[in-house]
């Protein structure tokens, strides 16, 4: 036998819902457990890794810049022919949300100067990467373009060879 107070608690929690817009079917059903918490940076990846990269390529990388709540950090070159912008974001630099690289080419544009940086984000070591799906995922789609997820990351790929934008990010980033 059910407790008078405890039956009066349901009933009168199922005539607020009522009176606020609720159903009374909402009411009466239990809680539903919340739904999968989504990565919110792309852990195993530091900043330093990055820049480190970024430099071993001939970019030059600028001192990071807060924007909000989130560090900003920007490398780039540029040639007659080609021009690099690698650029991510997070909160600290252990903690990065958002990898963003953009190669231009003027003229016919050739694979070489995409190649090792499409293989150099292909390998990234964040946590249930893969790099040989990555891989596959980013030569399959650079003509299309496209997105997927890889471990708790989504990969997108945007524009053709004239003008690629790879974009890495945490599913449940701002970003």
């Amino acid at each position: 036998m059910r407790h008078p107070t405890r039956r009066f608690g349901v009933l009168l929690f199922a005539a607020v819902a009522l009176a606020c817009g609720g159903d009374r079917e909402a009411a009466d059903r239990p809680a539903q457990p919340p739904d999968e918490v989504l990565a919110t940076h792309l852990a195993g990846l530091h900043a330093s890794d990055l820049t480190t990269a970024a430099r071993e390529r001939g970019l030059v990388c600028q001192p990071p810049a807060r924007e909000r709540d989130q560090t900003h950090w920007i490398c780039e070159a540029r040639t007659p022919l080609t021009s690099y912008l690698f650029e991510f974001y997070g909160k600290v630099p252990g903690r990065l949300e958002y990898i963003r690289l953009v190669i231009s080419q003027s003229g016919p544009p050739k694979l070489e100067h995409t190649g090792p940086w499409l293989g150099y984000l292909a390998s990234l070591r964040y946590e249930g990467a893969d790099a040989e799906a990555a891989r596959t995922w980013i030569e399959a789609h650079l003509d299309g373009g496209g997105q997927t997820t890889i471990g708790t990351a989504k990969l997108k790929l945007s524009g053709d060879m004239s003008r690629l934008v790879t974009e890495i990010k945490a599913p449940g980033s701002e970003w």
